[in-house]
């Protein structure tokens, strides 16, 4: 899979961009600030339909943008892929609020889909497009809250499953019911309204919750151990161990799920039902009294351990960096696994964080992992010898909303 073409409109500071990419490897060259980040992100988000970075798509729209003939001033970001199973356009138009008459309350959305021409919903163009990015925030996968790692999970299992999404998406809704009718019973309890019947009621949220809830655990985990089984020679690999002279030295790296409940031992999906359900019914009491749910994947968790040791907790910032960018590596080999196709892999200014053996082998790495692989960086160097990296690179300039081949 790769991106054939790229065309922005209004979108962060490109007013106008018609760009045509080529399969392997692709760096795009220029000062911090300049726009590089924002060819990711738009593949990123035509992909998943979320941004990775902004606080809100309403920032994605130029502020020279304009409302133009009545209608509210927009960005387009739209591209064309090239997949295994046939190429496919994707086009995103994000509007911005406040702006002209088009928009009224019974027609609110400010972000319209488009694949192939048609008119879609979000859930229709996410997992058409496979990309894996890696960039420096990417430490907070590691450091950051539990939502970020369940975050990572669920983008990552959305784009190739999408019983995965709708079972995401119908959980939340009914997480979000059960939760309102627990915060109802704690108040009418407070109010001394108390009724018999609240566990019996419950237990019909339960049986909602559990449903959808099953699969979300038993993917996540199957992907946590597809993504280690890649990510420990990766890992070992990065740390320059990997060598028959120093195997026994080699510390053991493990991606470590973390669910709101035990399930050692628990395999199957019928026995994975069984443990959910019993340990919704102990919590009960609990979350009658507290108003919120406290079981159930939206507390799952996920860690990094080195030798039984949280690197979250007790790793070096270097050692951090390393994990995930072994995670990101085993992602691309885990989702061509899973679809038959390579992900796209977009890799944000790492290089500069890497000494020169790492980005050595991140290099060669990737050109054997992707179809396509797109990297950011403020200086050439970086890659070593000129002429050999215009040899085996397209390169572009990128300065002041433009993007110019080298």
């Amino acid at each position: 899979m790769y991106g054939e073409k790229l065309n922005l409109k209004d979108f962060r500071n490109y007013r106008q961009l018609e760009l045509g990419l080529p399969r392997g490897l692709v760096v795009f060259e220029g000062e911090n600030a300049v726009g590089k980040t924002s060819l990711l992100e738009a593949l990123y988000l035509l992909a998943t339909t979320k941004s990775p970075r902004a606080g809100t798509e309403q920032e994605l729209v130029s502020l020279e943008a304009e409302p133009q003939f009545g209608a509210p001033a927009f960005a387009r970001l739209s591209a064309e892929i090239v997949r295994q199973e046939g190429a496919i356009e994707a086009e995103i138009l994000i509007i911005r609020d406040g702006e002209g008459s088009e928009i009224t309350p019974t027609n609110s959305s400010r972000k319209r889909i488009k694949v192939n021409g048609v008119s879609r919903r979000a859930v229709d163009l996410i997992g058409q497009i496979n990309v894996v990015l890696f960039s420096p925030e990417d430490l907070d996968l590691i450091i950051g809250a539990p939502a970020l790692r369940r975050r990572y999970l669920d983008i990552t299992l959305s784009q190739i499953d999408h019983r995965y999404l709708r079972a995401l998406q119908e959980y939340s809704r009914v997480l979000a019911q059960r939760n309102g009718f627990l915060r109802n019973q704690k108040e009418r309890r407070r109010a001394g309204r108390g009724t018999t019947s609240s566990l019996d009621e419950l237990a019909i949220w339960d049986s909602e919750l559990v449903k959808s809830g099953v699969y979300i655990i038993r993917r996540r985990r199957e992907c946590l151990r597809g993504l280690n089984e890649r990510a420990i020679g990766l890992h070992a690999n990065l740390i320059g161990l990997n060598s028959p002279l120093t195997d026994a030295m080699q510390p053991s790296f493990e991606l470590v799920y973390q669910p709101s409940f035990k399930l050692a031992g628990v395999e199957d999906e019928a026995t994975l039902t069984q443990h959910f359900e019993a340990q919704l019914k102990l919590s009960h009491t609990q979350e009658l009294q507290r108003g919120v749910s406290l079981i159930g994947p939206h507390r799952d968790d996920f860690a990094f351990m080195i030798e039984g040791a949280d690197i979250g907790i007790y790793g070096s910032r270097g050692q951090q960096r390393t994990a995930v960018l072994a995670l990101k590596l085993a992602e691309v080999g885990w989702m061509e696994n899973q679809t038959g196709d390579p992900p796209i892999l977009m890799l944000d200014d790492i290089l500069s964080e890497l000494d020169v053996n790492r980005r050595q082998y991140v290099l060669e790495t990737v050109q054997v992992g992707a179809e396509q692989v797109l990297i950011t960086t403020t200086d050439l160097a970086l890659f070593g010898n000129h002429a050999h990296l215009q040899q085996i690179a397209a390169l572009y300039h990128v300065g002041s909303g433009r993007v110019t081949r080298l």
